[in-house]
């Protein structure tokens, strides 16, 4: 048994109570659960924006520690921490042989069913299975995870910054290095400065772009941004593709990376790009689309590039975050900007919701 917060239905408050949490299968791990993130992804869920299946426990950027290891586990062990990761790949498919892990069809299932890879879940009410959202379900004390879904890290670095790396910090930082291919001496503009934004403005820094513009409705957030890495910060609004002009000698950025997903903002980020220049879309959900391509995108010879998980290869890159924050290079514990206790989990939900910071992290 765990207790586990429990989504029923979508606008319904979260339910906080035990449920029955299987033993782990051969390949599997049963995490305690130290810390979870909230995203924008669980809030969308929550709210019924996004579409996914109930009784569901949401939760998909936490971190902890190995309590128990299923049949043929070898690389974990008990008393191991951990950062959970959505995507799990195979690492002998098409894609994965490709060096593409982020497109492996493997880890569909547990982002579109929020299941394991064989359609089936870890969980259960009273006989009744329970979801796990993106196949992790963080919104619990423990969880049962495939163990490419568990990355070691080491044991003093903080949990709750920890945490982050699962999504916000790796999608952030993936989508101006790995996906927008920043260069040293690049201009960049981030559209949407939360918890993935701010970490764009990091990987920005961190490849070498010598302007860095960050763009959200946030005061609190640009300051942030500032702190990270931003040489500029914009209010946003209907001018400020006109404003990135402004500081990029009328040309436009190198690279745009849009995160704030609305249909305003995805146009603003592709008209603002430069001839030749990339837009890298993070944030898009569905029914956003692209207007008057010939012109905006054909005519200025633009790259537009969908980014999912940062492109990562989480086996990599999340001991190469790690390295970075303990070289002081990248920073996690500012990110952490508000934390709650577990009973205070709904509040966690509300504070993400609301837009607040850059991301509310609940403790066990």
């Amino acid at each position: 048994m765990t207790e586990a917060a429990l989504l029923e239905k979508a606008g319904s408050a979260l339910r906080i109570t035990e449920i029955t949490l299987a033993d782990p299968g051969p390949g599997e791990v049963v995490v305690e659960v130290r810390a979870t993130g909230v995203c924008q992804s669980d809030v969308g869920v929550f709210t019924g924006k996004l579409p996914a299946p109930v009784p569901l426990v949401l939760g998909h950027e936490g971190a902890g520690v190995v309590v128990e290891v299923g049949a043929g586990v070898e690389d974990l062990k008990a008393g191991d921490h951990v950062v959970l990761s959505w995507l799990a790949s195979c690492g002998s498919c098409f894609y994965c042989q490709r060096a593409e892990q982020h497109l492996c069809g493997r880890p569909r299932t547990m982002l579109g069913a929020h299941t394991m890879v064989d359609g089936s879940t870890r969980m259960s009410l009273n006989g009744a299975p329970v979801r796990q959202f993106c196949g992790l379900g963080s919104f619990s004390q423990r969880t049962v995870v495939p163990a490419g879904a568990a990355i070691k890290i080491p044991d003093d670095i903080p949990i709750a910054s920890a945490a982050l790396l699962g999504c916000g910090v790796l999608t952030g930082f993936g989508a101006a290095v790995h996906t927008g291919e920043v260069r040293v001496g690049d201009t960049v503009a981030v559209v949407g400065c939360g918890g993935v934004g701010l970490n764009a403005v990091q990987g920005a820094r961190i490849a070498g772009a010598t302007t860095i513009i960050a763009i959200d409705v946030h005061a609190d957030r640009l300051a942030l941004a500032s702190e990270l890495g931003a040489t500029h910060t914009l209010t946003a609004g209907p001018d400020v593709v006109k404003q990135v002009q402004a500081l990029t000698g009328r040309r436009g950025a190198d690279v745009v990376i849009e995160v704030a997903g609305r249909h305003e903002t995805v146009q603003q980020a592709i008209a603002m790009a430069r001839r030749g220049g990339t837009t890298v879309l993070v944030g898009a959900g569905p029914g956003v689309g692209i207007d008057e391509v010939f012109g905006n995108v054909v005519m200025a010879g633009k790259t537009v590039k969908g980014c999912l998980y940062g492109s990562a290869h989480v086996k990599r890159d999340i001991p190469r975050l790690v390295e970075l924050y303990r070289s002081g290079a990248l920073h996690l514990d500012q990110l952490v900007t508000e934390t709650f206790a577990f009973t205070d989990i709904a509040k966690a939900v509300d504070y993400c919701a609301a837009e607040q910071g850059a991301r509310a992290v609940v403790l066990a």
